[in-house]
C-alpha cells in the first residue's frame, strides 16, 4: 500500500528535520565554545563563593570583636575578679578557637590583672605571681585611645609572646577599653589561633578547592604550601602579587576584585583562581585583606566533553519544559518570594519598600500580611523606645527648669577638661556666678517669677559666653560656665568682665525689664586648684567674696 504523504506528515518531517538540524547546529557550536563559557561560569562561580567566603569572614570577626566588647562592658561594672576570670572562662570555653582573654590595666605599666589561657584544651587561670606587664604592645596602647564600645583588631602575626618556638602559632588579637566613670581603667584583649578560626571557613569548600589568604601588604597569611606562609617572621616577604601578578591592582587599591587563570607545569595543573578585597578593622583605618579561592581548570574543561554527549538527548525536551517550568515558577512563586525579601532587606536598613502580595489568599498571602502586622509593631515599639531612651538621657544630664546640663553632666564635663588641659599643657577658668538677694525675689514676686529669672539668667550667660564653652547649673540660683585653652589671668579678666556686663541692663522677663545683679566668682587651673573639687570650691570662694564687696557697696 502506497503512502499518502499529507499536510500533517510533511509538516512533521519538516519539524522534525528541522529539529535535528537545530540540535546539530547547536550541538557543534556549544561544544565549541562551551570550553569558554563553562570557565567563564566557573570563574564567575568561584568569585561568587570567594565573595561569600569573604562575608562570613567579615562575619567571624565581628562575632569575637562582639565578644571583646561585651567581656570589656563586664569588666566595666563587675569588679570582683574571681567572678570576672568565671566570664571569661566561660567565654574562653565556648569558643575553642580562643587562646586566651586578659583584663590588662591602663596603670602600672599595663599589668595584667585576670588572664585566662587555654591549656591542653582547658581554660586555666594564670596566678597572680605569673602576671606581666604589657602596656607596650600596640593591642593595650592603640585600644586605650579607644571609645566605649570600639575594638581594636591587630594584624595576623606568630604568637612569640611567652611562647617557645615550637609553640609559637598564628594568631590575632582583639582588644577593648574598659570605662569606669568616664575614664579608661583597663582594657580586654581576646587572643584568637588563626588556623581554627579559619578552620571554620574553610570546612565548607570542595577539596578541589585551594584557600588563600594575605595582609594588606601581600604577605602570605594562608597558603597551600606552609611553607609560603608568615615569611616576613622568618625574615622574608613572601609576597602574592609576587605569585600572582594581576593581584597588584587589587593590593594597589585600584580593583575590588580579580579572576585569571594559570597555567603549571603541566596541563593538568591549570587553575582559575578569584581573589577579593575584605576590609578589616575598622573602617577609617582603610586595612583590608586579600581573600582567593582557586579550582582546577582541568574538572571544568571535562564538563565539556560529558555536555557534548548529553547534548543531543536533552536538548529539544530539557529546554523546553525548563523554559516553560522556569517562567511559570517564577510568576507564580518566586516574584512575591522576592518581594518579600525585598522588603525585609528594606526594613531592616530602615527605609520604603513596595507593596506586599497581602491580598493572595494562599500561604504567601499569609506570609506577607503576618510580616506586614510584625513590621508595624515593631516600627511602633523602636518608635516608642527611641523617644523613652532619648527622654531619660536628657532628663538624667539636663536641668528641666533652664535646659542646661545639670550638675552630674557639669562634673563629668569639668573632669574631661582638666584631664585634657594636663596632657596638653593649656589652662583653663571656671566661673561661679550666683544672683545677689535671689531670696528676695522669691519672697515678693513668687516662685513663679522666681523661675522665670533663673531662665531668663540662663540665656544671658549662655549669650555671653563663647560657644564653645560649658554653661551649667548647679542648683537654685548657682550657675558655672567652664572655659577650656585660657592660658592667662588677664584673658580669664575679660571673659568675667564680659560675664558681669552682660547682667548690667535690666533682663527681659516676659516683655518687661526686670534688675538682677549676679556675683561671679573665678578660679584658674592650675594656679587655684589642680582637681575639680578643689578648682569648683575656689570659685565658690572667689564669688563670695566679689558678693561680699557688692553689699559694702550698697
Amino acid at each position: 500500500m502506497r503512502m499518502k504523504w499529507g499536510m500533517a506528515l510533511r509538516l512533521g518531517a519538516l519539524l522534525a528535520s528541522f529539529s535535528v538540524f537545530a540540535a546539530i547546529l547547536a550541538s557543534y557550536y556549544t561544544f565549541d565554545s562551551s570550553r569558554e563559557r563553562l570557565q567563564g561560569r566557573a570563574e564567575s562561580s568561584l568569585m561568587a563563593t570567594t565573595q561569600v567566603l569573604a562575608r562570613h569572614m567579615q562575619a567571624g570577626f565581628g562575632t569575637v570583636a562582639i565578644d571583646t566588647s561585651f567581656l570589656a562592658n563586664v569588666a566595666a561594672v563587675e569588679l570582683d575578679r574571681e567572678h570576672l576570670a568565671a566570664v571569661f572562662k566561660a567565654r574562653l570555653a565556648a569558643h575553642p578557637s580562643y587562646l586566651q582573654v586578659r583584663l590588662i590595666s591602663a596603670d602600672d605599666h599595663g599589668l595584667e590583672l585576670v588572664r585566662i589561657d587555654r591549656r591542653d584544651g582547658v581554660p586555666v587561670r594564670i596566678g597572680d605571681e605569673a602576671l606581666q606587664e604589657k602596656a607596650h604592645f600596640p593591642f593595650v596602647f592603640e585600644a586605650l585611645g579607644l571609645a566605649v564600645g570600639q575594638v581594636y583588631v591587630s594584624e595576623f602575626g606568630i604568637n612569640h609572646e611567652g611562647a617557645s618556638e615550637e609553640d609559637a602559632l598564628p594568631v590575632f588579637n582583639m582588644a577593648s577599653p574598659v570605662v569606669q566613670d568616664g575614664r579608661v581603667r583597663a582594657v580586654v584583649v581576646v587572643r584568637v589561633a588563626a588556623e581554627p578560626f579559619l578552620k571554620n571557613f574553610k570546612a565548607a569548600l570542595p577539596a578541589t578547592y585551594q584557600f588563600f589568604l594575605s595582609n594588606r601588604w601581600g604577605d602570605f597569611l594562608v597558603h597551600p604550601d606552609v611553607a609560603q606562609t608568615f615569611g616576613f617572621d622568618r625574615g622574608q616577604r613572601i609576597l602574592i602579587q609576587d605569585a600572582f601578578a594581576p593581584v597588584t591592582a587589587l593590593v594597589q587599591g585600584h580593583v575590588q576584585e580579580v579572576v585569571h587563570s594559570q597555567s603549571g607545569p603541566e596541563d593538568e595543573d591549570a587553575r582559575v583562581f578569584s581573589f577579593v578585597r575584605m576590609p578589616f578593622g575598622s573602617e577609617d583605618e582603610g586595612r583590608f585583606m586579600v581573600v582567593g579561592l582557586s579550582q582546577p581548570l582541568a574538572a571544568v574543561q571535562g564538563e565539556v566533553v560529558e555536555l557534548g554527549r548529553s547534548i543531543l538527548k536533552i536538548l529539544l525536551v530539557l529546554c523546553l519544559v525548563g523554559v516553560a517550568l522556569a517562567a511559570w515558577v517564577s510568576r507564580v512563586v518566586t516574584q512575591p518570594l522576592q518581594a518579600m525579601a525585598a522588603a525585609t532587606q528594606a526594613f531592616s536598613r530602615g527605609v520604603s519598600h513596595g507593596a506586599l502580595p497581602v491580598q493572595r489568599k494562599d500561604e504567601v498571602g499569609e506570609l506577607a500580611r503576618s510580616f506586614h502586622d510584625m513590621e508595624q509593631q515593631i516600627s511602633r515599639q523602636i518608635t516608642e523606645l527611641n523617644a523613652s531612651r532619648d527622654a531619660m538621657a536628657h532628663l538624667a544630664h539636663h536641668d528641666a527648669l533652664t535646659g542646661l546640663p545639670n550638675r552630674r553632666m557639669f562634673e563629668q564635663r569639668l573632669t574631661q577638661v582638666l584631664e585634657i588641659s594636663r596632657r596638653s599643657g593649656r589652662g583653663c577658668v571656671l566661673l561661679f556666678v550666683d544672683l545677689d538677694d535671689f531670696k528676695a525675689i522669691n519672697d515678693s514676686h513668687g516662685h513663679a517669677m522666681g523661675d522665670l529669672v533663673l531662665q531668663a539668667v540662663a540665656r544671658t550667660i549662655t549669650g555671653a559666653v563663647r560657644q564653645v564653652d560649658s554653661v551649667a547649673r548647679l542648683a537654685g540660683d548657682e550657675f558655672t560656665v567652664l572655659c577650656e585653652n585660657v592660658d592667662s589671668e588677664e584673658i580669664a579678666l575679660q571673659i568675667a568682665a564680659k560675664l558681669e556686663q552682660a547682667f548690667a541692663p535690666p533682663l527681659d522677663i516676659d516683655g518687661q525689664p526686670f534688675a538682677v545683679r549676679a556675683s561671679v566668682g573665678m578660679s584658674l587651673f592650675p594656679r587655684d586648684a589642680q582637681d575639680a573639687g578643689k578648682l569648683l570650691a575656689s570659685a565658690d570662694a572667689a564669688m563670695y567674696r566679689v558678693k561680699q564687696s557688692h553689699r559694702r557697696r550698697v
